[in-house]
Order: C-alpha cells, then structure tokens, then sequence
C-alpha cells in the first residue's frame, strides 16, 4: 500500500510560510500534476481559506476556532483520520506560529495515522530579521519548533550583514544541530572562474574581498588554486594546502556582482 506523505511547514506569523507553502505546492504540481494534495491549515495560519494565492487543484482543510497543536488537539487528530480515509497523495500541514510542533510530530504517529502516513518533511521557516528576539521573548513555544524540525529555512534576509546571519546560524545549532540550513535570497546566482593565474598570497586578499560583502552576498563557494583547496561559507573562508595539483577554478553562489568578480582575477 502506498503511504500518503505527509509535510509539515511550521513558523510564526510573518515568516513567510504563505510564499514557501506556494513555491512548493506549484513545484508538486508541476512535477506530478496528478497528485492529490490536501492543505491543512487553522485560522490563526498564514493562509486564508478565500485566498486567491493558493494553487489550483489542491483542497484545503481548515481546522477553526482554535490552536491546531493546542486546544483542538483531538479535533485535529480526529480530522486527520477522516481526510486520509480519502484517495490522495500527500497533506501539508500549516500549524499555527504559536503551536507545539512536537504534538503534531506524536499525533502523526499514533497507530492510526502512522499506518497509512509517513512523514516526508519537516520545515520551519523562520524570520531573519526578527529571529534573536523572536528566540528570546517565546521561548519554548519557539525552541520545539527549532527542536523538532528537519530543515530551518531563514528568510528575509537580503539587507542583513554577514555577522548578523552567521549569530542566527549558530544559535539555531546549538538549538538543533542535525537541521538542515537553508538561507533565502531572493536573487540567487551562480558564476565560476578557471583558468586563472594568481599566487596563493593573491587568493587570499581576493577571499577576504569576497567575505566582506563588497561584491555581493555569497552563500556558497568553492574553488582550487594549484594544490590548494579553498572554500567560502556565510562570510568566512578557508584554505586548505593539499598533496594533488588541480586545475585553476572557482565556483559561487548567491547575490553576485559579476563584473567586480570576474576583475579580481584579471
């Protein structure tokens, strides 16, 4: 028997759970255009039941009059029963902001649901720009979301520097070390660079460069100078010397000035 798969998309209010619900309903769409999706959602979600934004095809369950993770905890579950007793594929399920996603994550496995449910994902998105006090003023309520998610997707933060996100990085690890990161940028591109002939005191004033944010964010990048490694993480960099000689290159990722890049090398 095919198990129904079950994705969970948690966050406060304002985190931007509305714009990552979509982006994901339309990538399923397009992919299995003959997938039957149910949306689960409360009334304190982000995503009104009338809302002209959700993608065609996919039904919506709402949950009214209460806390999905709280109050209506056996409402919620009684409900669950009853939709997957229906002839479809997948559920996403919008918690409310203030909702404890580890009593969703034990409902899901009951005996009940557990039998023809499995969990798929589990993601909280999390607002960048107000995280540090958002973790400090909810405590708990905001911890087990942390806690408990398989992915932390960080939004919102295309005007933030790079100290700022690595603090959020790291006190989301030492709140949950086993998620998966991931950081929104709106503009996401990608560049590489070979062939180019510099020495290794060069490589590491263009590093610097690169990190400060001069030429753009960058997520992510990677490269090889000779026998050196060298990599750029959320503002920091590292070089590594190696015994294999390679081909000059270098790849990046993020919100990237090209022209200013590419000049660094010249």
């Amino acid at each position: 028997m095919r198990m129904i798969e079950v994705e969970i998309v948690s966050g406060f209010l304002g985190a931007g759970k509305t714009t990552f619900i979509n982006k994901r309903l339309k990538e399923l769409k397009g992919k299995f255009s003959e997938e039957k999706i149910v949306l689960i959602e409360n009334e304190f979600g982000d995503i009104s039941i009338d809302s002209e934004f959700i993608v065609e095809g996919v039904t919506i369950e709402e949950i009214s009059s209460g806390c999905i993770c709280c109050v209506l905890k056996e409402n919620f579950k009684e409900s669950l029963e009853k939709i997957i007793e229906n002839d479809i594929d997948r559920i996403i399920i919008e918690p409310t902001g203030l909702g404890l996603l580890g009593e969703i994550l034990k409902i899901l496995k009951s005996e009940k649901i557990s039998k023809k449910c499995e969990i798929a994902s589990v993601t909280m998105v999390i607002d960048g720009k107000n995280y540090l006090e958002q973790v400090e003023i909810f405590g708990s309520f905001f911890t087990d979301q942390i806690e408990n998610a398989k992915t932390l997707y960080i939004s919102k933060i295309d005007d933030m520097n790079v100290e700022s996100i690595s603090e959020i990085e790291g006190s989301l690890k030492e709140i949950n070390s086993r998620a998966k990161t991931i950081f929104e940028i709106k503009d996401i591109k990608s560049m590489s660079i070979t062939d180019f002939n510099i020495d290794i005191e060069r490589l590491r004033d263009i590093l610097e460069e690169l990190s400060s944010e001069q030429h753009g964010k960058i997520l992510r990048g990677k490269g090889f100078l000779e026998n050196y490694t060298f990599n750029i993480v959320n503002g920091e960099y590292e070089i590594r010397e190696e015994s294999m000689k390679r081909n000059n290159k270098l790849i990046l990722i993020g919100d990237l000035d090209r022209e200013n890049i590419i000049k660094l090398f010249n």
